[in-house]
């Protein structure tokens, strides 16, 4: 039995696929794959914006098209000079985040205006999570940066 299967049957668990940066599945046309073979009544999708965009796709053009397949959304943004300082240097995305390629919600380049818009638009009523990634011997300003997300969200209306 497979193991989404498995996961559903056995456990009452619905398997959520989550491409990520520095994963298996990150790029676009590996995930286009994964959208053919896996069919929605299989397992669900999990959309991350900052890991998107580290990919070079679009966040909002991608929750618009898989808004149907959509069960699970991470929220991260990308400081924009240091994402392009680690992608000249071609480093592996852990060490990006080392070195701060995640920042706060807000203080980055992705458009959360646009994502509040979209997900009202396409009616989306699934969960969100904030996350920084970081180096963990980093973490020290962990509550700090999840504070000012939160309040950055807040503040365009989510």
């Amino acid at each position: 039995m497979p193991l989404a299967e498995r996961a559903w049957k056995k456990y009452g668990v619905r398997p959520v696929i989550h491409p990520h940066a520095g994963g298996h599945i990150e790029f676009e046309d590996e995930i286009q794959k994964l959208l053919r073979d896996i069919p929605y009544e299989t397992a669900g999708l999990c959309l991350d914006t900052g890991h998107l965009y580290y990919s070079k796709m679009d966040p909002v053009q991608w929750l618009r098209d898989c808004a149907e397949r959509l069960d699970y959304i991470h929220f991260k943004d990308i400081n924009l000079d240091v994402y392009q300082q680690v992608i000249g240097e071609h480093i592996r995305f852990f060490n990006a985040c080392g070195k701060g390629v995640m920042c706060p919600i807000g203080q980055g380049i992705i458009d959360y205006n646009s994502i509040r818009r979209l997900l009202k638009e396409i009616n989306y009523h699934g969960y969100i999570t904030i996350e920084q990634e970081r180096d963990p011997r980093n973490s020290d300003t962990s509550l700090r940066d999840v504070s000012r997300s939160i309040a950055y969200l807040k503040s365009v209306g989510f």
